[in-house]
């Protein structure tokens, strides 16, 4: 208080910047220009997926209500105003995931200034590439989750009382935005001990009786913060959706089916490295097993006694499956499959691995090779912004062709506002980046989607789905083409039609 009373505030702001490492200063200003390059585009434009058009009309903390993200529906209404701001909600989730990305590779005892760099540029684009890109609502708070787990592992290895009080408050905090950092703080945590156990010489390594207090600490904090989260979302009374399964997480049902959960973390790891995926290339699948095979050579050769060459392996293999740890937790859930962001952190830590336990010409190399599979990550950020502009573009585009088609139909008793759509339209298949694991091109246009686009528009039309309660429009789409054929579009008792799929179960209706 007394150097906030008797000394200028720009005085004890330039004290604090001077604090910190040059490296770690140099590290976090490239990863930010490594952001800027991969999302510049996605600051400057509004790309809409299907959770943005529903989030886009809430106007209070209801936002991630149900999933039980109380911190994002609050930080969302409290800090955002409830608005989309594309360009300060992305610049904002860049300057918190660089200061991310320095602090978790700091903590893991890297400290030259290209180090830091690429350990930062992987777990900062990382993510977005992976999921939260898509986001625009979340585009700053899940970056704040993402900052606070990593402060809470590193609080929560001080191993003292007051740490673990500091760091079971933070890790409340960060489920209440985005629970699935869970696996991201647990990979952290295992990445540092196979650090220390590599890089320390025996001074604090793995079973140093200070990295044993820190680690009951940090468990004992992850926990405590676990319990701390339940108690909260029980007396916010939330009443969970079924749809992610995220009612039996909280309540503890169906849970903890071992041999259910290893299947799954199993069968996920191997997709995850080996198989193709729209939105993850083969070239970069190939660099990370790379980087992988590396740095488990580097935990063969560094330790020099047989058990610490198996104690450094064993922990390298526990990394590989720590991002999919909460599948162990609710194997049946799938609410934290689109939420795999701990492989940043994997990633980082093998390259870390295989950059500070190498030579000269091994170092050299390994920094290319990482560079590398930084500017794939780059270019697939890119094309990823690049195909959900596109994705926009098509939503509005084919609303605009429904009601231009609609409209035009002379009819007396058709006032141009109601419009009953028979099915759903799905994103042809040649369109590319089909992926259900992005949230690009699923489930193209339904009545619920064309309704919230059509509000966007500021157009009057209003959009309902055709049922059985609707005989003459089913009638119609029976015996008329699904769209873009001519005759998808009419009007039906006073209403408009347009026929994107036949129902099944009706009149001529197929699956």
């Amino acid at each position: 208080m007394k150097s906030l009373l008797n000394t200028p505030l720009e005085v004890t702001i330039a004290e604090w910047w001077t604090s910190i490492d040059d490296a770690c200063k140099k590290a976090f200003f490239a990863a930010v220009c490594v952001n800027i390059v991969a999302f510049g585009f996605e600051m400057t434009n509004l790309t809409l997926n299907h959770d943005d058009v529903s989030y886009i009309f809430i106007q209070d903390t209801i936002l991630g209500h149900y999933l039980g993200r109380f911190g994002l529906g609050w930080l969302h209404n409290y800090t955002q105003n409830h608005y989309f701001m594309p360009f300060l909600q992305m610049l904002e989730g860049i300057l918190m995931m660089s200061a991310y990305g320095v602090l978790v590779a700091y903590f893991w005892g890297v400290r030259k200034a290209t180090d830091l760099a690429l350990m930062s540029a992987i777990i900062c684009v990382f993510p977005y590439m992976g999921s939260v890109f898509q986001y625009n609502a979340a585009m700053a708070p899940y970056p704040a989750a993402h900052l606070l787990v990593a402060l809470a592992v590193m609080v929560s290895t001080r191993a003292t009382a007051i740490s673990v009080a500091s760091a079971s408050i933070l890790y409340v905090a960060a489920f209440s935005i985005y629970q699935s950092v869970a696996a991201n703080a647990a990979t952290i945590f295992v990445i540092w001990l196979l650090s220390r156990h590599l890089f320390d010489d025996g001074r604090s390594g793995f079973l140093s009786l200070g990295t044993v207090r820190s680690a009951t600490t940090a468990v004992v904090s992850v926990l405590l913060g676990g319990v701390l989260y339940l108690g909260a979302v029980s007396m916010l009374n939330l009443e969970p959706d079924t749809v992610h399964a995220s009612d039996d997480a909280f309540h503890l049902r169906g849970l903890f089916d071992p041999a259910l959960g290893v299947r799954a973390i199993v069968q996920g790891t191997r997709s995850f490295f080996l198989w193709p995926e729209s939105y993850f290339p083969g070239y970069l699948k190939a660099l990370q097993v790379a980087v992988l095979v590396g740095a488990a050579a580097f935990c063969l050769h560094v330790p020099k006694r047989m058990s610490g060459k198996i104690l450094a392996v064993a922990l390298l293999v526990l990394a590989v499956f720590v991002p999919r740890s909460l599948q162990l937790l609710a194997p049946k859930g799938h609410f934290h499959h689109l939420s795999l962001t701990a492989y940043a952190i994997l990633m980082a830590g093998a390259g870390m691995i295989v950059i500070r336990a190498g030579r000269t010409v091994t170092r050299n190399l390994s920094i290319v090779l990482m560079s590398f599979l930084v500017a794939g990550y780059v270019m697939q950020c890119n094309w990823i912004s690049t195909v959900n502009y596109l994705n926009t573009l098509a939503h509005f585009s084919t609303l605009t062709q429904v009601l231009s088609r609609v409209r035009s139909i002379p009819e007396v008793q058709w006032d141009g506002r109601q419009i009953a759509v028979v099915g759903a339209l799905d994103m042809p298949r040649e369109y590319p980046f089909l992926s259900g694991a992005t949230g690009v091109a699923i489930n193209f246009m339904d009545a619920s989607h064309m309704e919230k686009l059509a509000r966007l528009s500021r157009d009057k039309a209003t959009f309902v789905a055709a049922d059985r309660t609707m005989p003459k429009v089913l009638e119609y789409a029976a015996s008329h083409p699904a769209w873009p054929a001519p005759g998808s579009v009419g009007v039906v008792d006073g209403m408009g039609v347009v026929v994107f799929s036949k129902i099944a179960g009706a009149p001529g209706g197929v699956e």
